[in-house]
């Protein structure tokens, strides 16, 4: 797991081409923001574009991809993810490859605090929580990269 602003991003460029095609897209100006997909290499890196509201954990599950790299970044607001490596969790709905998901049961974990400008990168082994609040549910707009491994994950 990787946090920092994207103001820092030239310094991961050594994580590889396409975590770094990822971020030096994250680091340009979109305009408005608004709901969509965007192709960065193809289907190896491309960009989902959110617009989400905070939600607290009740009933919520952890989430965790094998095919993909998560560069999860915060254009607008502020948001909590928590992360824990999947070997400390219980999965609750396996593996499904079409979706690139597994879901996890609730455990405890580390809570990231993302502001705007904040992104995160979550590998594969790390289950993760999104849309929690910082304080109260809030509006957010975030960016997701999704960022292909190379391989599957075996887990």
């Amino acid at each position: 797991m990787v946090i920092d602003n994207i103001g820092n991003a030239s310094l991961y460029e050594g994580l590889g081409s396409r975590i770094a095609a990822g971020l030096a897209f994250l680091a340009q100006d979109h305009g408005d923001f608004r709901e969509r997909t965007v192709e960065i290499d193809g289907r190896d890196v491309y960009a989902m574009f959110q617009s989400i509201t905070t939600e607290g954990e009740s009933g919520r599950f952890y989430e965790a991809h094998r095919d993909y790299i998560d560069i999860q970044y915060i254009a607008s607001g502020e948001e909590t993810i928590r992360v824990v490596d999947i070997e400390a969790l219980r999965e609750t709905t396996p593996y499904n490859a079409e979706r690139d998901v597994a879901f996890y049961a609730l455990a405890p974990g580390t809570d990231l605090r993302l502001r705007a400008g904040d992104f995160a990168i979550l590998y594969p082994h790390e289950a993760h929580l999104p849309k929690l609040p910082t304080g109260t549910p809030a509006p957010v707009q975030k960016i997701v990269i999704k960022v292909r491994t190379g391989s599957a994950v075996a887990r």
